[in-house]
């Protein structure tokens, strides 16, 4: 293995990026908002940033063979991830706030580097710090007392896979598409890398977008049946991954984006590689529609009925996994659009989240359920390909196996991961003005208050015909959240699916109160608020988004997690 830095840029860019791969996340942060209130566009620092991080971002195998023989999980990377969350979360953030998410991404990327050797207390970020606690094993400290784990680190991180490979560009374009997909799902990453740089130096701008199709299909196919007693699982990831490689390349610049597939293409085709639910989904539309069923999004014009929706959601929540896919593919016999059909299973999984998920610890998995959803959902809203009427097999698997796990443990009202029940805090909220409402639901979000948090978005929801607000108050209840892209992933999505769902607004609405319950309801890695001030302190804002007094702001530990401790109401 390779220990040769990344050839770094000069001067204030270059310290910027040297800080980043030393693991160093606060000086990186630092410089960050030095360089954008120096003038510096967020693009140009992101390119950077990736430009630096993206030999560190994949690894050998998402499965580590332990001592005993035995398989255990290996973190996927989630740098590439917070960034494209944050740039979607900017518009509905305050011009003085308006960085305040990518900021928090750039703070936790130093952390998130070279996750393998994390995991074997080899190098600093939360992955050492915060799951594996390697500050507390010998030599975990250094001669001041310090956690070594939480950076910087004492030598260079291991590069894993090479970054000197030439592009594949022999046969047509149709060809190296449908090789790409087999080198994928064989594992031969130097192979797909290879081929997506020949597809990416393709002057036909057409060829980007089947590039992208195809890299979204293949990441969105490989998937867990189930996550209940299995060690072989990406909750995903991949798909999570292919759609940051598109976005971000937006952003960045499509010319400046090898870094950036250079991160991502290698790791879909990372072990494991996870097919049953694309087997599935292959025979039963086979058998069904006889090959009919690749021209199914363009055949099927019908939208659902609200009556076929409700029962279609009830199926999600309540039925099998079989009997979940007999619906799907009844609906898909009657016409009925695919998009709408995926937009449902949203909606259950809002309906779920909302009367059903009593613990603070049950947001992970169904969590990631619906960011996967949401990914399935961009593909089918923005690209056309083949395979789409498969789509809501996976979606549906995914969250009806999550909604699974839930049922599996009753309610236990007296247990300390207790989320406790927004209705108690409802005559509370009413006597509040609606935009003392929004006020109180991010100081309730900043101590994880649910039940006034809850209870604030219920009154302001039936109160008023205003949404954009509340979408903008979740916003920064998530922005503000550090050291887990996940929380930034999760209000990327919400964002999304309520502008572009085809749901109606009872749904709508589900989906915000679900936002609240997530962001103020779910274990978080941290409460912690030095990102934000950081981030006020260097720009100078004349209002602080911060509500809980710093002398009140305490974590206990949770299992790796960290919970807020209540602040006493008055």
């Amino acid at each position: 293995m390779t220990t040769v830095l990344p050839e770094l840029s000069g001067g204030a860019v270059g310290q910027f990026q040297e800080s980043l791969v030393q693991a160093n996340y606060q000086r990186t942060a630092d410089l960050f908002v030095d360089l954008l209130k120096e003038g510096q566009r967020m693009p140009d620092l992101v390119r950077h940033g990736l430009d630096a991080a993206a030999p560190f971002l994949t690894v050998p195998s998402h499965v580590m063979v332990g001592e005993s023989g035995e398989l255990s999980n290996v973190n996927y990377d989630h740098c590439v991830l917070g960034l494209r969350a944050s740039r979607r979360m900017m518009p509905y953030l305050p011009e003085a706030h308006r960085q305040l998410s990518m900021a928090q991404a750039v703070w936790y990327m130093p952390q998130g580097l070279d996750v393998w050797d994390q995991l074997l207390c080899e190098f600093p970020g939360h992955y050492a710090r915060d799951d594996k606690k390697c500050g507390t094993r010998p030599g975990g400290t250094d001669e001041q007392g310090n956690d070594r784990f939480d950076g910087p680190a004492w030598n260079a991180p291991k590069q894993w896979f090479q970054t000197d490979h030439e592009p594949d560009r022999e046969g047509s374009v149709a060809e190296r598409l449908r090789r790409f997909q087999e080198r994928i799902m064989e594992g031969d990453k130097n192979g797909a890398y290879k081929l997506s740089l020949g597809l990416r130096r393709e002057a036909d701008p057409a060829v980007r977008r089947q590039l992208e199709s195809q890299l979204l299909f293949c990441a969105i196919i490989d998937l867990q049946d189930t996550l209940q007693q299995r060690k072989l699982q990406n909750v995903g990831h991949k798909a999570l991954r292919a759609r940051a490689a598109v976005e971000l390349s937006d952003l960045i610049g499509y010319e400046f984006a090898d870094p950036l597939y250079y991160c991502v293409v290698p790791d879909v085709a990372c072990f494991p590689r996870l097919y049953p639910l694309y087997d599935l989904s292959s025979v039963t539309l086979g058998g069904r529609f006889k090959g009919e069923q690749y021209g199914l999004k363009q055949k099927n014009t019908e939208p659902l009925l609200d009556e076929e929706r409700d029962s279609f959601v009830d199926v999600v929540l309540n039925g099998k996994q079989a009997e979940v896919t007999a619906r799907i593919t009844e609906l898909l016999g009657a016409g009925k659009r695919i998009v709408e059909i995926s937009d449902a299973i949203i909606g259950a999984f809002a309906l779920h989240l909302v009367d059903e998920v009593w613990s603070k610890k049950s947001f992970f998995q169904i969590g990631h359920a619906f960011d996967y959803s949401n990914v399935v959902n961009y593909w089918l809203r923005h690209y056309e390909h083949a395979h789409q009427a498969k789509a809501p097999y996976f979606q549906a698997a995914f969250i009806n196996d999550c909604i699974q796990l839930t049922k599996a443990f009753p309610p236990d009202v007296n247990s300390e991961l207790y989320l406790g029940d927004r209705r108690t805090q409802r005559a509370w909220a009413d006597r509040l003005a609606p935009n003392e409402c929004l006020g109180e639901l991010l100081a309730a979000a900043e101590r994880l208050d649910y039940p006034r948090a809850g209870a604030c978005a219920d009154s302001f929801l039936d109160r008023t015909g205003e949404r954009r607000r509340l979408v903008q108050a979740l916003t920064m209840a998530s922005a503000k959240l550090q050291n887990d892209p996940h929380q930034q992933r999760h209000a990327a999505s919400m964002i999304e699916e309520w502008e572009e769902t085809t749901l109606p607004d009872r749904y709508k609405d589900m989906l915000l109160r679900a936002w609240t319950k997530y962001v103020a309801g779910g274990a978080k890695r941290t409460t912690a608020l030095d990102c934000v001030r950081l981030y006020e302190g260097k720009l100078g804002t004349t209002e602080s988004v911060i509500f809980t007094p710093n002398g009140r702001q305490h974590d206990i530990g949770v299992m790796g997690m960290t919970l807020a401790k209540p602040v006493e109401a008055d």
